[in-house]
């Protein structure tokens, strides 16, 4: 029903021959890569969390929390956490976030959440992108095509062992409990639960108070309906995703492609 765009790097088995260690090495290697992507993107999260929180001290910013919370989900080291915190109260770039809308291949919408000081300069960079891929800013016309929702993913091994239709029900009344406005289970034994933005703190403590653990969290922008598009359109979608994706303004980028 939603879903948030999360771009990973899919490594495909080399096959060393005679070298077991040099296939280890490089699949080390490639997960590696991934995590160092991973790691980046999150520091690029606590950037903007301390500039619209106002502080880098997480007692006094609640949303820069939800982003250390993330983190330590996925294991960032804490050397390097507060190194990027560190950063974060030295940066004297002035920079802001910023969302843009994109029509991109296809009539599909793209959201791209910005960091950046120089916001013209940037744009520039992303239109030579557009230009190669049938796409144009959408200046504003698609942000009512998404809605901003807190999304939870959590584990329930209480849960997980009883049968698919109980798993749901319980789910469910565990959904009303906590005010999350819909829960569905997802592959791997995974509830999701989606609230709205003002209940996503809360939700997360009740849901751990009924024996979830989380394991993802965090507050996207959902397309209110997918857009369909063709093997054409849908290659120069990605191609143009992935060249957003490596600029280094770029935090995060939402899309209603089905």
């Amino acid at each position: 029903m939603f879903r948030k765009l999360v771009q990973l790097n899919f490594v495909h088995k080399r096959f060393a021959g005679h070298s077991k260690w040099a296939n280890i090495k490089h699949i080390k290697g490639a997960k590696d890569a991934e995590r160092n992507v991973l790691f980046t993107k999150l520091a690029r999260q606590i950037r903007v969390a301390v500039t619209e929180g106002g502080s880098s001290d997480p007692k006094k910013n609640l949303k820069l929390v939800q982003v250390i919370d993330q983190c330590k989900r996925f294991n960032m080291p804490l050397a390097t956490l507060q190194s990027v915190l560190k950063s974060c109260e030295n940066d004297k770039s002035n920079n802001k976030a910023h969302l843009i809308d994109i029509k991109g291949p296809g009539s599909c919408m793209v959201l791209c959440e910005l960091y950046t000081n120089n916001l013209h300069v940037v744009k520039q960079s992303i239109s030579i992108q557009l230009k190669k891929t049938k796409s144009k800013f959408a200046d504003g016309s698609g942000l009512h095509m998404f809605h901003e929702k807190g999304i939870i993913d959590a584990e329930n091994t209480n849960l997980t062992s009883k049968p698919l239709k109980e798993q749901l029900e319980l789910a469910t009344d565990h959904a009303i409990e906590c005010n999350a406005e819909e829960v569905e289970i997802l592959d791997g034994n995974i509830f999701q639960f989606l609230c709205s933005k003002q209940n996503f703190p809360e939700c997360q403590k009740l849901l751990e108070n009924l024996g979830y653990r989380i394991v993802n969290a965090s507050v996207d922008y959902i397309p209110n309906k997918m857009q369909e598009i063709g093997p054409t359109d849908l290659e120069l979608f990605e191609k143009l995703m992935k060249k957003l994706d490596e600029m280094p303004e770029v935090v995060r980028l939402f899309d209603n492609v089905n």
